[in-house]
This record gives C-alpha cells, sequence and structure tokens, in this order.
C-alpha cells in the first residue's frame, strides 16, 4: 500500500499522486454496519448502465423507438419528435455519446424499426400520412445521411404500416406489417434488393379480422422468421416463415389469456428463434414453438435480442398502480430474470422500446422516459461489463484500512492482503476471502508491526503471502500459507549482514513451487534485489544479480508461467529511476532490462504477469515531457517490446501497479491518476486486447474523494477482481474491491 511501506520500500512512485501515510482517524467504526450490508449485496454479472441522451433543437418533446448496433459501441437509434419541421428523429452513439442525425420527414411520419448491416447501411421503416392515408415509410443511411425510398402499398389500403425490419447487407432487407383496407387488417412484407422494394405474398389466418406482423428476422436469404398476432374477438401468437420463394404459418403455442401477441422475434440460426410479448416467450427449436414463462408476466416484452439459442436480452415495461416502468429481463436457455437498467435523471414513467445485443455481455437498449417538467425524452441504456466498486469489510479496530493485491482461482474465489492501522501507528497486516458475494477477514498469526505485500493462490485451499514483520527491532522477510481454513506462518531466511528485508511479490505456479521477490538493505543502506524459492518444505534464497553502478535496486512483481520460468520487474536508481528486470531459467537469475519509450525518462515497473514462458506483460511509468504517463511491456523470451498505453486526457500523472494476463491477447492492468482538482487520486484500468490497450473506467465508490486499485486477479477475460483503497469524504479510509464482470 502507498504511504505504509517501510523506508525504503518503493512499490509506486508518489509524484503527488499516491496516498499519504495513514494517520488515526475517528468514526471509521461508525460507518462499518452500512458498508458491510454493501457488500454482503455482492456484485452481478454485466450490468446496464444509463446513458445521456442530447437535447432534440426545436423539440419539446422526443423519444426512441428501436435501435440497431453494428458493433459493440456504434449504433442508430429512431424514433419520434415533437418538432413542427418534422417528427422523425435518429441519433448514433460512438461509444460515448449519442448525436442528432437530421432525416427528412414526409409529413406525419413515424419511425418504427432500424436495422444496421453496417456502419453505412442501415435501413429504417415505419410509416407516414400521404392524401388522407397512412403509407408505408423507408429510409436508408449511407454512413453520412438519410435518403428516402420509394415503398409500395396494397391496393385498396387505406393505412398501411412497416412495424419491423431486418437487413443482412445493404442490398438485402425484410420489412413486415400490415395493411387495413376499411374492414380486415393483413398481413404485409416487403423485400429490397438493393434498388427498390417489392410487396410479398403473405398468408392471413383463416377467419381472422385482424392478422399483423410485428417484427422479423432474418439469418439468411432463405431464412426469415416473422411474428405478430391474429385476432377474431381474441387474440393468438402468429408466426409466419420465408424460405426464400414464399411465406407460409407456423403453428404456435398459445399461453393462457385472452390476447396474446408477439411483439418481436430474434432468431440467431434457422433453427433457433425467441419471440417475446405481452407476459410470455415463444422459442422455436427448429421444429415447433414453445411457450415460456417469462420472469414476471405482468412485463410486456416488445423487443428481443439474441447473440444465441441459450442467451437473449427483451426489452419492454410493466405497470405499476397505473404507472408505466421499463423492465429488461435475460434467457440463459432455461429461465427468464429480471435486469432492470437504472435511470439517473427525474421521472415519473419510463419504458424500452428496442434491445440490440452485439454479444452476451454487451447490449443498447432505448426506449422514452416522461420528466415531471420537460416532458417526454428519450432514454438509452447500455449493458456491459464493468467495473462495480465497493468497500470490503474492515478489521475490528481498524483505524484505516487496505488492500495491496489479490489473487483469484475463481470468481467465488479470492484472497486479497493488506494491512491497517490499529492505533498508535502500528500496522498489522490483514487478509480477507472472497466468496462471491462477501469479504471474510481472516485472522493472521502474525504480531504488530507486520505487512503482506504479495499474494498468490493455485487453489482456494492453498494461498501463499509474503511482506515483512519486526523482528527483535529488524524488519524481516515474512511469508504464511493458508490451507483452507487458516494461516500458518512459514520460516523464511534473510540475506546474511541485511539491515532489512522485505518481500514484496509472490508467484506460485503449484501448492509445492513458489517464488517471492522484493528487496533488502546492507548496514551502510544499500539496497539489493531479493528472490527466495519454496520447494514444498522451505524457503531459500537464490542469488540475484544487480546492476553496476547502482546502489539502489529493488523486486516490486514477479510472475512465474512455471517453477524454471519466471520473471519479475521493478526498478533501479542509476542514478534516477530505470526499469529493472531479471529471469529465472531453472537455474540461475539474468538481467533482462526492458528499455523505454523514445524520449522517457524516470521509469519504474509495478508489475508482471505471464500467461507462458514467452508471453510475460509488464506494467509500471515513465516520466514524458512534463508528466508521468502509463507503461506496459511485452516479454517474448528474449527480449522486451514497448506496448502503446492511452491516458486519460484530464490526468496530470498515471501510475499502473498491477496487471493480469489470461493468455497473450487479454490483460488487465490496474493503478491510479492524479488528477488534481477535489478528487486528487482516482483509480485507473486498462485492457489489453492482444492489440492495443483501451482505457477501461473502473470508478469509485459513491462519496470517495481519493481512490486507488493496487492489484487486480482476472480468470477469464470477461472477469476480473481489482483490490485496493479509497478515503471517503471523512477522510476516512476503507478497503475497495472492484469486480469487473
Amino acid at each position: 500500500m502507498l504511504g505504509v511501506r517501510r523506508t525504503g520500500e518503493r512499490v509506486a512512485r508518489p509524484r503527488g499522486m499516491s496516498r499519504p501515510r495513514r494517520t488515526a482517524s475517528a468514526a471509521v467504526t461508525v460507518a462499518l454496519a452500512g458498508w458491510g450490508l454493501l457488500a454482503m449485496a455482492g456484485v452481478a454479472a454485466a450490468s446496464w448502465g444509463y446513458q445521456s441522451t442530447p437535447t432534440v433543437p426545436g423539440a419539446t418533446t422526443w423519444g426512441f423507438n428501436a435501435v440497431s448496433c453494428w458493433s459493440g459501441t456504434a449504433c442508430m437509434a429512431v424514433g419520434n419528435q415533437s418538432n413542427p419541421s418534422g417528427g422523425l428523429l435518429t441519433e448514433t452513439r460512438n461509444g460515448t455519446a449519442w448525436t442528432v442525425r437530421s432525416i427528412t420527414d414526409p409529413g406525419g411520419g413515424n419511425l418504427s424499426a432500424i436495422s444496421c448491416a453496417s456502419a453505412s447501411a442501415c435501413t429504417a421503416v415505419g410509416s407516414y400520412s400521404a392524401g388522407g392515408d397512412t403509407v408505408t415509410l423507408a429510409e436508408a443511411w449511407n454512413g453520412s445521411a438519410w435518403s428516402m425510398q420509394a415503398t409500395p402499398n396494397p391496393a385498396g389500403a387505406t393505412s398501411t404500416t412497416l412495424t419491423g425490419v431486418s437487413c443482412r447487407s445493404a442490398g438485402d432487407c425484410i420489412a413486415v406489417g400490415d395493411s387495413y383496407n376499411g374492414s380486415t387488417t393483413t398481413t404485409v412484407a416487403e423485400s429490397w434488393n438493393g434498388s427498390h422494394w417489392t410487396i410479398q405474398s403473405t398468408p392471413n389466418v383463416s377467419g381472422a379480422a385482424t392478422s399483423q406482423l410485428n417484427g422479423v428476422s432474418c439469418v439468411s436469404a432463405t431464412a426469415c422468421t416473422a411474428v405478430g398476432y391474429s385476432s377474431n374477438g381474441t387474440g393468438s401468437p402468429l408466426a409466419e416463415v420465408f424460405n426464400g420463394s414464399g411465406w407460409k404459418i407456423q403453428p404456435t403455442q398459445d399461453p393462457s389469456g385472452t390476447f396474446n401477441e408477439l411483439d418481436s422475434v430474434s432468431c440467431p440460426s434457422a433453427t433457433a428463434c425467441t419471440a417475446v410479448g405481452d407476459g410470455f416467450a415463444e422459442d422455436w427449436n427448429g421444429t415447433a414453438w414453445a411457450v415460456h414463462t417469462i420472469a414476471r408476466t405482468k412485463d410486456t416484452l416488445v423487443s428481443v435480442s439474441c447473440v444465441a439459442a441459450t442467451t437473449c436480452v427483451a426489452a419492454g415495461g410493466y405497470f405499476n398502480d397505473g404507472v408505466q416502468f421499463m423492465v429488461a429481463e435475460s434467457w440463459n436457455g432455461t429461465k427468464w430474470r429480471v435486469i432492470n437498467p437504472p435511470i439517473a435523471t427525474s421521472f415519473d414513467t419510463d419504458e424500452l422500446s428496442g434491445v440490440a445485443c452485439q454479444n452476451a455481455n454487451q447490449c443498447t437498449a432505448v426506449g422514452s422516459y416522461h420528466d415531471p417538467v420537460d416532458g417526454y425524452r428519450t432514454l438509452a441504456e447500455i449493458m456491459q461489463l464493468r467495473w462495480q466498486p465497493q468497500t470490503a469489510t474492515v478489521p475490528a479496530g481498524a483505524i484505516a484500512t487496505g488492500f495491496d493485491t489479490v489473487s483469484c482461482t475463481s470468481a467465488s474465489a479470492c484472497m486479497a492482503v493488506g494491512d491497517y492501522e490499529a492505533g498508535g501507528s502500528t500496522f498489522d497486516d490483514f487478509t480477507e476471502t472472497w466468496n462471491g458475494g462477501a469479504w471474510t477477514v481472516q485472522p493472521t498469526p502474525n504480531p504488530s508491526n507486520s505487512n503482506l505485500s504479495g499474494v498468490s493462490c493455485s487453489a482456494a485451499s492453498a494461498c501463499t503471502a509474503v511482506g515483512d514483520v519486526l523482528s527483535g527491532g529488524v524488519l524481516v522477510t515474512l511469508a504464511q500459507r493458508w490451507n483452507g481454513t487458516g494461516w500458518a506462518v512459514q520460516a523464511t531466511p534473510n540475506p546474511a549482514g541485511a539491515a532489512s528485508s522485505f518481500l514484496t511479490s509472490v508467484s506460485c505456479p503449484s501448492a509445492t513451487s513458489c517464488t517471492a521477490t522484493g528487496f533488502y538493505r546492507d548496514g551502510s543502506g544499500n539496497q539489493f534485489p531479493l528472490a527466495e524459492a519454496w520447494n514444498g518444505s522451505t524457503w531459500k534464497i537464490q542469488t540475484t544479480p544487480h546492476p553496476s553502478g547502482t546502489t539502489t535496486t529493488q523486486f516490486n512483481t514477479v510472475s512465474c508461467a512455471s517453477a524454471s520460468a519466471c520473471v519479475a520487474v521493478g526498478y533501479d536508481l542509476t542514478p534516477s529511476f530505470t526499469p529493472f528486470a531479471e529471469v529465472w531459467n531453472g537455474t540461475s537469475w539474468k538481467i533482462k532490462d526492458p528499455s523505454l519509450p523514445g524520449g522517457g525518462s524516470d521509469g519504474t515497473l509495478g508489475g508482471v504477469s505471464c500467461s507462458a514462458v514467452t508471453a510475460c506483460t509488464a506494467v509500471g511509468d515513465y516520466f514524458n515531457g512534463s508528466k508521468t504517463v502509463t507503461l506496459a511491456e511485452r516479454w517474448n523470451g528474449t527480449g522486451w517490446a514497448v506496448q502503446a498505453t492511452p491516458n486519460r486526457a484530464d490526468a496530470k500523472d498515471s501510475y499502473l501497479a498491477a496487471v493480469d494476463c489470461n493468455s497473450a491477447t487479454s490483460c488487465t492492468a490496474t493503478g491510479s491518476v492524479f488528477h488534481g482538482g477535489t478528487v486528487k487520486t482516482i483509480t485507473l484500468a486498462e485492457r489489453w486486447d492482444g492489440t492495443s490497450w483501451h482505457l477501461s473506467a473502473p470508478g469509485a465508490p459513491a462519496g470517495a474523494t481519493q481512490s486507488n486499485l493496487t492489484g487486480v486477479s482476472c480468470q477469464t477475460s470477461t472477469n476480473c477482481m481489482g483490490v485496493g483503497w479509497y478515503y471517503d469524504a471523512s477522510g476516512n479510509e476503507f478497503p475497495l474491491f472492484a469486480p469487473y464482470n
């Protein structure tokens, strides 16, 4: 933990961004009950987040009806507005913000559905008024502008509208809807071939006064499914399939109730479709439709998006005491569950009308809400993997507490270590376990003045933690072993003649093989790298070289792909900070220093992770021009290569303290930035996708004035646990954990 390190220990450079040494602070225990409830609540998987949308110029009200996304961060939403110059509304999302896009309204227009095959190929459909009739409307987006397409209407119809559309390319779309001739409502389908729209012949339910199609999903030119309902006093679900030459009605199951309508359908394959409606859902398995009970029968689901037969998200609304509220439900192949999105603005009613998913963890939903003062406004929600910062349990009697690092063997099995101030400037080590829903303090056998800086778990019942402890007035190395129920101290050696010794990190590729690294100081104040190995029974010091011309060298972190393949990183002073690395080949440690980017100086490495012997990533920071920026380097088994890393535009200084890689193409790094202003030190996270690093905002608990993520452990590319510390507005310090899922 920054500020708790003993003299000479440099796990991270302050440069205005490290936390100050803890001081006694009252009232910390007063807040513990509330924090405990928050931790016990657990953390969900991919979650919804509210996104603000822009004010529409000239309009008093506006709302979204549908959305389509061509990537995880790029979408087009359509709807309506109250602007006298035209009632159509379209907006694009670029990953961070929504932007209004101009579109021509032929008069009394309404856009009901949209499908985007790419960033430059979107088709929106609906209706508009012409000569007293309601006629079909289709508009095309080419990446920069909308243009109206001519659409036919059935002969004799007084009202025809398109309510669903599915496009596989810019020249291949199917739109569906209904047409009314004054006495009967019938189904409508139209196809787009890249140059014109053509009406297709569609069947209607025999004897029904109403047959209409609300939504359509096409997986190929010869496989489209459309759903809706038919009615002759009571409503029944309607499904039709297109085989490339014609449409055919499919038998559907009619759930209990007097009116059953399907509003939307999504087909990830020709033999897997999910349709949703008012209080129920149906699945097509390639042979038959079957009714499924949704999470709440009071929910009306008007849109659904499936990335697989067992992975769907549906959106809509429900009424409570006459007031409508938005709802989202997810399908896992076995059951539906509610995953309600939040809203971060004043409202008295809201609803979702469209949803589009790019993968199991990334969806965009749109709709509208009613502001009590301003009226209807667009509503946008993003479901994605995100950091979910919360506070962990605090040890009894703690004045100030924080995690240093964490090791997880599964999403529901983590061990975090650190230290806390117990009063009188006494610091004691502490550990906590995570069971997937809450953190629990696990007692350690050490006396006062101890610190745990590193932990590594090869199994939930096999963890090793390392640090230092005051013994006979001297700080010496410390290691202890967790067996699933308790900790036991292991004897560790200290270098001959050492005035003080510290272990800052440990890596255990198996239960009987661990390597711990750190540093020690001699009687003259010179500082040297230290490495120790555990063979299942004893710890033994390994010889570690240090650069010539320097008397200050330190390992910050170590990672071992196997017992005979480890990489340790840190810094040395020659005379300024310089990144330092050594590689263990099973026999000896050899210096393999990385280089800084061109023009960089004063660098250090704080974390390293090896997913293979020839695939290690180290992170830290260096001085570039007028500020400190993030640093990442890649080890390929023979040498290091700098990787470009982003930095927040508003950051004064940035530092990466830890990294964990599940594979060569998936790494997550955490740290902090010095921001300035009221909130000074704030959390930082970056993710590597095999090609480049991207910022991934971790946030902090509400009310935090400073925060830092000092450790991270990832089980998969979509499930990580970050740990660290934060200060509240009163200056009290709490342990911070932030699952990413």
